[in-house]
């Protein structure tokens, strides 16, 4: 770690967790994304983490999502959020050829998604997986010399890394973890911040019944500065991965908890609701993830008054829109 993360690690922060806001044009983020990120970013926040960027060579999970390029669009978006105060982040992705995010909350079929998923990275060959692989790399240096200081892989919510990574769908994961182990050593070495998203669930009882505990552990010792903790697999379940119901807040924050509990060495970042249930016995080493409350209210963490109202108009993709909407702000 570098000496600025060690010394970040020593209180808790927050973050703007990585979010799809669909303000692109081609593909490429116009000035709505660039005043949404920038209104937002602030000294209260540790870091702006600009969300599900795909990979130059990539594939979104919908029409509306930005690519990795040389354009200067990204440069000034790094400095505009560095500029307001807080760490520019960004979150890298990628899909599939032929992948269609489902519009409703909850899969009729998960085991069929499963089935889908498991085939798919049986199918792929070793030098497919490892050009996937150089895509990340390039990509990564490509964030960096644009001024991005914290770089997210984004191995969560059903998306190829997070099929690659997961023994539950791909039986050569451990050559993905020695990479991964790569990757945070590259990353730290550019004196950047690193982080992975990961889901604790998938949503499928058929894999989340099994024991993870140990695959979490596994990839939690990983040198990442920051395991940003999510769940669900967005084509099985998306309540898990925008949790609104009581008993879906408890249960993310009580995986969360534990599993940083058993991971003392490792930094972690807790979303879902996750400001409200901030207690005194929440471990030291969890860091608080925005999103909602901050897409609601730019100033949420100035004022912390005027958060979300769970209208569900944020959800987009699943309402058939183009881009983000916010009936608060």
């Amino acid at each position: 770690m570098t000496v600025g993360i060690k010394s970040s690690a020593d209180r808790r922060q927050n973050f703007f967790v990585g979010l799809n806001t669909g303000y692109v044009t081609l593909g490429v983020p116009d000035q709505r994304y660039l005043d949404f990120y920038q209104r937002r970013a602030s000294p209260a926040l540790h870091s702006a983490i600009v969300g599900n960027v795909v990979i130059p060579g990539g594939f979104g999970s919908n029409a509306s999502t930005a690519t990795l390029s040389d354009d200067p669009i990204w440069r000034s978006l790094a400095s505009a959020i560095a500029r307001r105060g807080s760490l520019p982040g960004i979150q890298l992705t990628t899909a599939w050829q032929g992948y269609a995010g489902t519009q409703s909350f909850r899969a009729k079929e998960p085991g069929a998604v499963v089935d889908a998923s498991r085939d798919l990275i049986a199918a792929m060959s070793e030098k497919e997986i490892n050009r996937q692989l150089v895509a990340f790399d390039q990509a990564t240096d490509r964030a960096i010399d644009a001024g991005f200081q914290h770089i997210q892989l984004h191995g969560a919510h059903g998306y190829l890394l997070s099929l690659l990574i997961d023994p539950a769908f791909n039986a050569r994961s451990g050559h993905i973890r020695t990479w991964l182990a790569d990757w945070a050593a590259r990353v730290a070495a550019a004196d950047a911040e690193s982080s992975i998203r990961i889901s604790l669930r998938t949503g499928a009882s058929a894999i989340d019944c099994d024991d993870r505990a140990a695959w979490l552990d596994d990839l939690s010792q990983l040198a990442f500065d920051y395991v940003d903790v999510s769940s669900g697999f967005y084509n099985i379940d998306k309540r898990l991965i925008y949790p609104g119901r009581p008993e879906i807040i408890a249960q993310r924050r009580d995986e969360t908890v534990a599993l940083a509990t058993r991971n003392p060495g490792q930094q972690f970042v807790y979303s879902g609701r996750a400001l409200s249930h901030v207690t005194d016995d929440l471990p030291a080493n969890i860091h608080i993830g925005l999103c909602r409350d901050l897409i609601a209210n730019p100033n949420f963490l100035q004022t912390r008054t005027h958060g979300c109202a769970n209208s569900g108009r944020c959800h987009y993709f699943s309402r058939g829109e183009k881009h983000i909407t916010c009936g608060q702000w």
